[in-house]
């Protein structure tokens, strides 16, 4: 059995238990089932010890520590709102990772505007960093126009204070309200334990199949043709709603970080459309074929679109 699916059974039967008074039973059937299956493997032996020594556990949170937004600190009570939620998702990203590939706050933002869709409010999100430079953050910040309050733990206390591990995609715990890990993973780079996470927060109705709808698109290739390096353009894609049940947009992705996405954020009631626009901003010269994938509630999710042209280098003299 792959190592994902593997993770994705364990959470799935820790998902089925739906208080910590159960804890012991899935606990000794997930110490089981990794005995069973990773014997004589040192990685699963490592994700087995993390799992277990992480599930159950309170996380502490250290003082007085700087909650910015936009780039700029701020004492704005959103920040101390987080703190209050059914449910967290903490995130800890230590010097080692704090790079803009690494940090993937597009995926993150993605992820926020859908738990605010799916679970109005209840989930808090608390990102924590431990930038070489709060200036260099701050300005990365601004840069990708994050604008959601994160935390600049600049002298690693959250991390003197908890232990985390050492693997950045371990680094990431669903808290409850009382603070305590009910599943260890992130979310961002691994989309199953996204789709757990929610299970988990919607307590098994997040997937009801009654409420899915269906969907006409009128294309999902769009041909730019030729375009030049540093241009801006633009393409939309028509979505209908041809089922009874309104439709949700989760979440948009896209393959690649010169194309920027908007798409509607209200439900689109039967019978109505939405536009799902996506601009284009080529880097380099070349041909190009980028893939959004749009996560929403049809049975066939995502809906996959794609941008297709060539990039030529633009020609000052015309």
């Amino acid at each position: 059995m792959g190592i994902k699916k593997y993770i994705y059974l364990i959470y799935s039967i820790i998902a089925l238990f739906k208080t910590f008074k159960q804890g012991i039973l899935w606990l000794i059937l997930l110490t089981l089932l990794f005995a069973y299956s990773c014997k004589d493997n040192r990685n699963r032996g490592e994700i087995a010890k993390i799992v277990t020594e992480w599930i159950g556990k309170e996380i502490r949170f250290a003082e007085n520590i700087p909650c910015y937004m936009s780039g700029k600190e701020t004492f704005s009570e959103i920040c101390d709102e987080w703190f209050q939620k059914d449910y967290k998702i903490l995130m800890y990203v230590d010097s080692a990772g704090c790079s803009d590939c690494r940090l993937r706050l597009f995926e993150w933002e993605q992820l926020m505007t859908e738990a605010d869709t799916l679970f109005n409010g209840r989930v808090g999100f608390l990102l924590y960093f431990q930038p070489k430079s709060i200036r260099e953050m701050s300005l990365l910040f601004t840069k990708e126009l994050f604008d959601f309050p994160v935390f600049m733990d600049i002298n690693g206390d959250m991390n003197r204070l908890n232990r985390f591990p050492r693997a950045m995609e371990y680094q990431c715990f669903l808290l409850d309200s009382d603070n305590k890990v009910v599943m260890v993973g992130n979310p961002v780079l691994n989309m199953r334990i996204w789709e757990l996470y929610k299970l988990q927060i919607a307590d098994g109705n997040v997937f009801d199949r009654q409420s899915s709808t269906s969907v006409f698109v009128d294309k999902t290739i769009h041909e730019y043709g030729d375009i030049h390096v540093g241009s801006s353009n633009i393409a939309e894609f028509t979505i209908t709603n041809t089922g009874n049940y309104p439709l949700v947009i989760h979440r948009v992705s896209s393959s690649c970080g010169c194309t920027g996405v908007e798409w509607e954020k209200r439900p689109i009631a039967p019978g109505q459309t939405g536009t799902v626009r996506v601009e284009m901003n080529p880097d380099e010269i070349g041909f190009f074929s980028n893939t959004i994938n749009v996560h929403c509630s049809i049975n066939e999710s995502p809906i996959r679109l794609t941008v297709n042209g060539t990039a030529t280098e633009l020609n000052v003299y015309q």
